[in-house]
């Protein structure tokens, strides 16, 4: 007979006293850690066992379901629970929830706990992809609302205020508004006079923040959405915090919305096995701020500055500072977006350059610019290697003759809701054939995510010309079905 292993049936193992109900002040990832060195055997998921597999670079460790001590984030009343607690503190909500799907089932989520089938949405036009997938899978009617735009550049601007109010005289029953703030691009809307004019027409404002996840934690920086009066904010601690891909945070500002329709929603969009590993990430994030953010924060803003006044010396390439232009109420200074248009280069070029030539990997890239995006783990060596490289470059390029411009593209006809698309039958047609057809996918050009057609309106000349030469510029311009440039799915004809 095989002899019992002492460490699994010794009396003490099972009647000693549960460690987590005493220790709350402890770390969601510190928790994890005194669980794996209590050897306790896992006849539990995941698979991996906390064995060393090498593969998984240690990270199996702290890698478990929801056991005892450990709560659970669907019904969290434990650790997750004043884990969350704690971010909604740190953020000034009045309540937060951990994302660990990212902003995009926290937009999903939060879409769908406060409309209704055949609700009005107003959208801005440049909002990510998950925002007009929500409005699809909710059955919603989409108004759109168009950012302010930058033709010399090729992006977006600001919301403004009065195209808001626009779009609520031409539809008074929009229920909820959506507005991404702020852009890839680092572009703040006036979400302050935004809200205002949601809530005197008895609309929401949801606010997509994913990449200010550090607005308003610090005066340096600019004010966040969730201080302005919008009722829900989500926001990606990955993009510019020290957390993991996929981590986020969905705020809830306000009594407007119904905190058990969020969950329940959560419930459907967020994984049933959250990993606690992205959620130690968040609640280890989230510590180190309330600890550090003062000093973190200002360090980080100290050498973005200083960069920023370095490559203001740029002679050929340049940096976006949008002073004094009516086309932004306010700018994330993170976000360093680097000017092709005076250099015989353009952004995809550059950041291939800057990638083969410098090992330095720029966050993406379109026509005329391209995005270097900082991040609190940024510091003296990372900024003064982009620095000398683009300096490098700058020498070496030679002046461009005539700026090329990007026109925004005219928003298409709507000939039908994308969620009708879904009971139609559809073809996929050559692309170059397909004027006059009723677009059945949405064509996206990513990044930032923003669609350039959504399904449901009529495909003209003019997007075919816009969809055709940002491909052929090396956008990476995609569509749902994938067969772009070649063909694209529209409705069948009668």
């Amino acid at each position: 007979m095989r002899e019992r292993n002492p460490k699994i049936f010794h009396p003490n193992r099972v009647k000693r006293d549960n460690p987590f109900k005493t220790n709350d002040e402890k770390s969601l990832a510190t928790l994890l850690k005194e669980h794996d060195d209590n050897k306790i055997v896992p006849f539990h998921m995941p698979g991996h066992k906390r064995a060393p597999f090498d593969f998984l670079f240690g990270a199996q460790k702290i890698d478990i379901t929801e056991i005892e001590g450990f709560d659970n984030l669907h019904d969290a009343n434990g650790i997750l629970k004043s884990a969350q607690e704690r971010a909604a503190t740190l953020y000034g909500a009045k309540y937060t929830r951990f994302l660990i799907n990212g902003s995009t089932c926290g937009i999903l989520a939060g879409v769908r706990a406060v409309t209704k089938a055949g609700d009005k949405v107003l959208v801005a036009r440049n909002c990510h992809k998950s925002v007009f997938n929500a409005v699809e899978i909710c059955s919603l009617t989409p108004v759109y609302v168009r950012p302010t735009y930058f033709e010399e550049y090729g992006f977006y601007g600001s919301v403004a205020p009065k195209d808001v109010e626009k779009a609520f005289d031409e539809n008074e029953d929009i229920k909820l508004v959506v507005i991404t703030s702020p852009t890839y691009e680092g572009v703040i809307s006036d979400v302050q006079k935004i809200a205002d004019i949601c809530h005197a027409r008895g609309a929401i404002l949801f606010v997509d923040e994913a990449h200010g996840a550090h607005l308003g934690l610090d005066k340096r920086f600019e004010k966040s959405a969730r201080q302005l009066g919008a009722d829900m904010v989500v926001n990606s601690l990955h993009k510019t915090l020290p957390s993991l891909t996929q981590t986020a945070l969905l705020h809830v500002l306000t009594d407007r919305v119904d905190m058990k329709e969020i969950d329940s929603n959560l419930a459907v969009f967020e994984s049933s096995s959250p990993s606690y590993v992205l959620m130690a990430s968040i609640d280890g994030c989230v510590r180190f701020l309330e600890d550090d953010k003062k000093r973190a924060l200002e360090k980080w803003f100290d050498e973005i500055d200083a960069t920023r006044k370095s490559l203001s010396r740029l002679k050929k390439l340049g940096l976006f500072e949008p002073k004094k232009d009516s086309r932004v109420f306010a700018y994330d200074k993170s976000k360093l977006v680097i000017l092709c248009t005076g250099a015989n280069t353009n952004g995809l070029e550059l950041k291939s350059v800057l990638r083969k030539a410098y090992d330095i990997e720029l966050e993406m890239a379109s026509v005329n610019y391209a995005i270097a995006m900082t991040g609190l783990g940024d510091g003296y060596e990372s900024f003064g290697a982009l620095i000398d490289a683009l300096f490098s470059l700058d020498d070496s390029l030679a002046f461009r003759n005539g700026l090329v411009t990007q026109p925004v593209l005219e928003i298409a006809k709507k000939a039908l809701e994308p969620y009708q698309i879904k009971s139609l039958s559809t073809e996929i047609v050559d692309f170059d054939k397909s004027e006059g057809r009723v677009c059945a996918e949405n064509v996206w050009a990513y990044p930032p995510g923003a669609p350039i057609i959504v399904k449901g309106e009529v495909i003209d000349g003019e997007f075919i010309k816009y969809a055709t030469l940002e491909y052929e510029n090396g956008v990476n311009v995609s569509s749902e079905k994938g067969t772009f440039p070649s063909g694209i799915l529209v409705v069948k004809q009668n």
